[in-house]
């Protein structure tokens, strides 16, 4: 016997129907009033969302703004097919057609660069390339976040990384000419440590000392060479350099003692002590947050 679908009544059908139509009335006036909590928005990224044919900027809609062409490209920018925006706000000037995000906090058109939502003045916009922790160039000219820097060559000039920078006559901290060392020999370690062939360098002063041929950056703010070690560029008293370890969270250890970020712990017994997490630290006898001891 074939099977013979139930049929449902006129009435429940209409029920239905009218409980569908008002659910969709009352999402819209939630999307309208309160469109940061609406449980179906579309979240484009670093505040941006669209709900249905509106886009918002962390709350607040953008009442020009295109939904159906509309892109958000990074650090604030986005565009749609008449309008480029940075933070929600008109970029007047800008053109849609050639805007792109370029990283770093760069944009850029046809015609003009922008630095956060603001142009540069006089760059070259077709030459122009970003080089990574702030800086960037175009034929002529280096800029760091935004600002020329003064006699910097352009041709020569590379990114090191850790905000160090270099061209074939000069080296650069955070777009600040360095006369401390030279250009073609630095070398960026990490955690602010840099050295070049003769010194070593902890947020762009000398660590007075340092062999730099055999100097290395543990992590964490600790580094050491053949004979010492250091903590944010001071030397840590006592510490072996040959057993020293960097454990975390500012802990470190060598075979007989047991520092928090470069000072000695007392009462912690470096042959069983480990880091544990989120400051927690211990031994086979006491435990220790942030570097006190805990009763």
């Amino acid at each position: 016997m074939p099977y013979m679908m139930s049929k449902v009544p006129f009435k429940t059908m209409l029920v239905l129907l009218l409980l569908t139509t008002a659910t969709q009335a009352i999402c819209a006036k939630v999307v309208h009033a309160n469109p940061a909590t609406f449980f179906f928005q579309e979240h484009r990224g670093d505040g941006y969302s669209k709900i249905g044919s509106r886009i918002y900027y962390r709350g607040k809609e953008i009442p020009s703004a295109n939904a159906s062409s509309f892109q958000f490209l990074g650090s604030g920018y986005a565009k749609d097919t008449w309008k480029v925006y940075f933070r929600g706000s008109i970029l007047t000037d800008a053109s849609p057609s050639t805007f792109q995000f370029l990283g770093d906090g760069y944009a850029s058109d046809a015609w003009k660069v922008y630095f956060y939502g603001k142009p540069l003045s006089n760059v070259t916009t077709s030459t122009f390339q970003t080089l990574g922790n702030g800086y960037s160039k175009d034929a002529w000219k280096v800029y760091y976040l935004g600002k020329e820097i003064n006699g910097a060559n352009a041709s020569s000039f590379e990114n090191l990384g850790r905000g160090y920078a270099k061209d074939n006559w000069n080296s650069y901290y955070r777009g600040e000419k360095n006369d401390r060392f030279a250009g073609a020999t630095t070398q960026p370690l990490g955690g602010q440590y840099a050295k070049d062939s003769w010194s070593v360098f902890y947020k762009n002063q000398k660590v007075e000392g340092a062999s730099a041929s055999t100097f290395e950056y543990l992590g964490d703010g600790y580094a050491k060479d053949a004979w010492a070690v250091y903590y944010q560029g001071i030397k840590v008293n006592g510490a072996s350099a040959s057993t020293f370890t960097a454990l975390r969270g500012g802990y470190a250890k060598d075979s007989w003692t047991v520092f928090y970020r470069g000072q000695e712990l007392k009462g912690a017994s470096a042959s069983t002590f480990e880091y544990l997490d989120n400051g927690y630290a211990g031994d086979a006898w006491s435990k220790f947050y942030k570097g006190k001891k805990l009763d």
